[in-house]
């Protein structure tokens, strides 16, 4: 039986949110940098292929429960229920990622970073479900704490093993210890001062959750398929040097995210309820205002790499990295209209409008992949940039449309529900 807990205002769910979200985005960027520092470019290629071949499938395997959860305000379905879910999609995203690894036919250091990439990821996403029921319950100080404990550990073991190796394999390897180790001694024990982290297998609930989860899961997999596009093209028109150069570059862009991710999750539950109470105008007031932080953080990323970009990319990693410069300032006015869209998606998952969303990340993934099979091959790694810009328009805008168009038609059946 659950536990009646308190829950923590807006602004403070929002700054443990950030906190610890910026505490765990800078331990990761930190495990890029150790790379391209102890290692070398090919290292962080290799890194960042694994990420960028197990996101979709991850992202797609997870069906966004975290979402679901979150926005569940009717308390429909049991943490166990979602916990059990989770398991059985875990084994099929591992499944699917051997798979790719075979067809692939990547060299073996390769294969077995993208395996334990993705073994890394599963063992990330049981945390997940524990901090889609703390969200829910506006609890994201423990969420936070969790963050900071893991950010830690990321930051230990992978270094160490790096350090002792010089192995990405490895460094890897660490980063799954470190992932459960958290998982074990920290956060199962909040959930027990919540509720029981026993896991329930109701085939009924599972079939109900993943009809209702998975449009989230196809557009998740979808976008994260049009973010990862050009890495994957970039190793295969320019091999995996070139990738580590852009995604150690692309990573520096993580911190906007990660204050745009902050508000986001924080915002969330508070967007659903305005909708599900049918306060369209509270609704539409706080989505504008959150769409404008997104431009505003954007403009001032913009603004510094073109004043310190080079010296950044030098401090950061080395001086290899100054000469890409153009690359991060075409990255950061494309994440402009990133941050932008990723409030835009979270209204419209507060709408529960799922099915239109996978229908948005097919326009997203063919724009993706049309620019970055034009542009790669012609302009290097300069194409990835204007690929990223063009991906983010559309995104941008496709979302705006479809969420107009949910929120003018609800709009309108209220109006006539009150006349009538």
């Amino acid at each position: 039986m659950e536990q009646v807990t308190k829950r923590l205002s807006l602004k403070k769910n929002f700054s443990w949110n950030f906190i610890g979200n910026l505490v765990y985005t800078f331990a990761q960027w930190a495990i890029l940098s150790l790379l391209a520092k102890l290692g070398n470019p090919k290292m962080v290629g290799q890194f960042a292929l694994g990420l960028a071949l197990t996101a979709p499938i991850i992202l797609f395997t997870n069906l966004q429960l975290r979402s679901i959860q979150a926005t569940d305000t009717e308390n429909k379905y049991q943490f166990g229920e979602y916990f059990g879910l989770r398991i059985i999609t875990n084994v099929l995203a591992i499944l699917i990622t051997l798979f790719v690894v075979f067809i692939g036919q990547y060299n073996v250091v390769t294969s077995f970073v993208i395996i334990l990439v993705a073994f890394s990821k599963v063992i990330e996403s049981w945390s997940d479900v524990i901090f889609g029921y703390l969200q829910q319950k506006e609890r994201m100080d423990f969420t936070a704490i969790s963050r900071i404990i893991k950010a830690i550990l990321m930051l230990l073991l992978p270094s160490i093993f790096l350090f002792i190796t010089n192995n990405v394999i490895w460094m890897v390897i660490g980063l799954c210890l470190s992932y459960v180790l958290v998982f074990i001694f920290y956060d199962l024990k909040v959930l027990k001062r919540f509720t029981s982290p026993k896991v329930i297998f109701n085939r009924k609930n599972y079939i109900e959750i993943t009809k209702l989860a998975l449009p989230l899961g196809i557009v998740l997999m979808l976008g994260s398929l049009y973010i990862n596009i050009p890495r994957i093209v970039i190793e295969k028109y320019l091999g995996e040097e070139q990738l580590g150069y852009f995604a150690a570059i692309a990573y520096l862009i993580v911190a906007g995210n990660t204050f745009i991710g902050a508000i986001g999750q924080a915002a969330a539950p508070r967007l659903a309820i305005l909708f599900s109470e049918k306060s369209f105008i509270q609704f539409k007031n706080l989505l504008i205002k959150l769409v404008s932080i997104g431009f505003v953080t954007g403009i001032v990323g913009v603004i510094i790499t073109l004043l310190f970009g080079e010296f950044i990319l030098s401090i950061f990693y080395d001086s290899s990295y100054a000469k890409y410069n153009v690359v991060f300032t075409l990255l950061l006015i494309s994440g402009a209209f990133n941050f932008s869209s990723t409030f835009l998606g979270i209204g419209l998952t507060a709408t529960r409008s799922f099915k239109i969303q996978p229908y948005l990340g097919v326009i997203w993934i063919a724009v993706s992949f049309i620019s970055a099979i034009i542009l790669i091959p012609k302009f290097d790694l300069f194409g990835a940039g204007y690929s990223a810009i063009i991906s983010a328009i559309v995104q941008f805008l496709s979302q705006l449309i479809a969420l107009s168009v949910i929120y003018l038609d609800k709009l309108k059946y209220s109006k006539e529900k009150v006349r009538s």
